[in-house]
């Protein structure tokens, strides 16, 4: 290993000892070695600082829990390596995903920023940890090995150093996970193309029950929908406007069923919704059909209910939005992305 390793490891955890510990074993356990692994500890209350004792990482923390996005920033700051390889504590590579990292911006020394791909199998058990990773994956089955997207999420993304410095880092006003990576994107994006790459492979811990996914998605998606009223476009990778249509499709079939008994129109509306919403997802059925049949009618309804969910955040998000607008929703306000705020420098 090079007194300067090529790669450098940044995770930022917060409670997270064990899956944190799968994870490290799993860095452990790949054949490429021109490394460094910094662990940023976001103000852990658990036994995550004792437990890193063991591993041969280097170890930051935050003066407080400020949120993944500066605690990333914050590892940036003090990596070596040519190339920073962000990972989420939740994710278990498989065995190449190092070597593959590298061998990327080796090859390709005009690309400056690479995301990897879930595997189709969850790292935890589970009916909602499966059908997470299904739909993860049908997201890129049909993509080649390599392809330019528009989108950037921060659970397996590299970049060359340089660039994201210059970049601002994440923007640090977002104090919790949520759509840091997807700002930053929108940013980076301008600057310079994002490629998924398929040969990058992570397993994922997926939350287990649906209070969890569904507040995540709801989250997720009020700042989503805020985002794009500032952007105005879609991405060619997860929030395309087939997935939005579906999604609103879902969301319209049940107000409009359940005035069907008043007015006989609104149960064709209906059901052209609902079917409407079936083809939007037609790539995630097929996914299911060929890996785990049985599995279907529960991937329906849990897409369907998720689905209820982001029509209900979007809702949110249009009346965030309008009151922003009439100059009373200052608290409600995403952030801007404006440089200055999003330095990595803590």
């Amino acid at each position: 290993m090079t007194s300067v390793p090529y790669l450098s490891i940044v995770i930022p955890t917060r409670n997270a000892a064990v899956k944190l510990g799968k994870l490290l074993r799993s860095i452990e356990a790949s054949s490429y070695s021109d490394r460094e692994v910094l662990v940023v500890d976001d103000g852990s209350t658990d036994d995550t600082l004792r437990k890193l004792e063991r591993f041969p990482v280097r170890v930051l923390r935050a003066s407080r829990n400020s949120g993944p996005a500066f605690a990333r920033n914050l590892g940036a700051r003090e990596a070596r390596g040519e190339v920073i390889l962000f990972l989420d504590s939740d994710v278990i590579l498989e065995p190449d995903a190092l070597a593959e990292t590298a061998r990327f911006f080796r090859e390709h020394p005009d690309r400056a920023v690479m995301i990897g791909v879930y595997a189709p199998e969850p790292a935890n058990k589970g009916a909602w940890p499966l059908y997470k990773a299904l739909q993860c994956y049908s997201y890129y089955r049909g993509f080649p090995d390599v392809k330019e997207v528009t989108l950037l999420w921060a659970a397996i993304a590299a970049f060359r150093r340089d660039v994201f410095l210059r970049s601002g880092g994440f923007d640090t006003r977002f104090e919790k996970p949520s759509m840091e990576d997807l700002e930053l994107g929108r940013r980076i994006a301008r600057e310079t193309p994002i490629h998924l790459n398929r040969r990058v492979v992570a397993r994922h811990h997926f939350p287990a029950a649906f209070r969890k996914n569904a507040a995540d998605h709801f989250d997720r998606g009020r700042l989503w929908v805020r985002i794009y009223l500032r952007h105005r476009r879609f991405d060619n990778y997860l929030s395309t406007p087939r997935r939005a249509a579906g999604r609103i499709a879902a969301s319209a079939s049940l107000p409009l069923l359940a005035c069907a008994p008043f007015h006989p129109a609104a149960g064709w509306a209906s059901a052209a919704a609902f079917g409407a919403y079936l083809a939007s997802n037609w790539d995630l059925w097929a996914v299911v059909l060929r890996r785990s049949p049985r599995f279907l009618p529960a991937a329906l309804l849990f897409d369907f209910a998720l689905g209820l969910v982001l029509g209900a955040a979007a809702l949110t998000a249009f009346g965030e939005a309008a009151l922003d607008r009439r100059g009373r929703g200052s608290a409600t306000r995403v952030p801007s992305g404006t440089c200055g705020t999003t330095s990595p420098n803590p």
